[in-house]
């Protein structure tokens, strides 16, 4: 934890310096509504507060739960990079794009016995483990309200999640396929389709400040993919000019995804992932915003 505030100090030295580049960025005041910016792009750097999980089943049935932190060893927080583009092409329209980086490893010595696909893991085990769940989001937002001091409306948000755990283990007892062999090597992607209906409101408290708020959500199941989804954010941003800005920001994500088995016999089965993932993570976040 100390690590990742330490990285998470540095870089945002980084971006205050970033925004001092313009020599007379400061001596600027912000004139701009910028509730209604043409386009905005911003760079966060956020910690990731991460509390997820997944199961990997095999032929014979369900694999074991393996909670990234408790069971892999993984950390439970992570300074991570977050990337977004919006577009207003007019005063009640907003489309935006965003992408989330989770990139974390592990290790971890235990003893334990775990079933993961068709590989059992028993004894005393050795794990080294990769994961990567990054988050892409498309939303259009339609704004109901439209005022000079907020807007206030509803959104439609699409996405997907980009899972990949590699898991590596050796153990004393048995490890691989009907315990025949000490080490055991895993590799399992899976993309999770995502899409959520909801509100969201910003409002402008001055000349340079302005909070905002999302909150959406759905649950259905599509083709093999049984998914319950909820996420929400809370950002402050303040503009040191008409085109330059910081923000500070609180998300939280919550996506189920129960998947089950191709039916397919043909599919590449070390490459599929059939069992239940579950994206639980919140994460902080401080950057920069450019406003034209």
């Amino acid at each position: 934890m100390t690590r990742s505030l330490a990285r998470l100090s540095r870089w945002t030295a980084v971006a205050v310096l970033a925004l001092g580049v313009p020599g007379s960025l400061a001596a600027q005041d912000s004139t701009v509504n910028h509730l209604y910016d043409k386009f905005q792009a911003t760079l966060d750097f956020s910690t990731v507060l991460n509390n997820s999980e997944a199961r990997v089943d095999g032929s014979g049935g369900e694999g074991t739960t393996l909670n990234f932190k408790d069971v892999l060893g993984i950390s439970g927080s992570s300074v991570q990079p977050a990337l977004g583009l919006a577009w207003k092409p007019g005063r009640h329209t907003e489309l935006s794009v965003g992408y989330q980086f989770i990139n974390q490893s592990g290790s971890r010595t235990w003893t334990d016995s775990l079933v993961i696909g068709d590989n059992t893991v028993f004894g005393e085990i050795d794990a080294d483990t990769k994961i990567s769940s990054d988050n892409a989001n498309l939303a259009f937002k339609y704004a109901i309200l439209a005022k000079e001091k907020y807007i206030a409306g509803v959104e439609l948000g699409l996405g997907a999640i980009f899972f990949d755990l590699q898991f590596d283990a050796t153990a004393d007892g048995c490890a691989g396929p009907d315990c025949g062999s000490g080490s055991v090597s895993i590799d399992r992607k899976l993309t999770v389709p995502t899409g959520a209906l909801g509100v969201f409101g910003q409002w402008r408290l001055g000349d340079r400040w302005y909070l905002g708020g999302d909150a959406r959500g759905i649950g259905g199941k599509v083709d093999r993919y049984d998914v319950s989804i909820f996420q929400a954010d809370v950002f402050a941003r303040y503009y040191f000019s008409d085109r330059w800005g910081a923000g500070a920001g609180w998300y939280y994500n919550d996506v189920t995804v129960d998947v089950a088995a191709k039916s397919d016999s043909s599919s590449d089965s070390d490459l599929d992932l059939g069992g239940k993932v579950s994206f639980n993570y919140t994460s902080l976040r401080i950057g920069v915003i450019a406003a034209f």
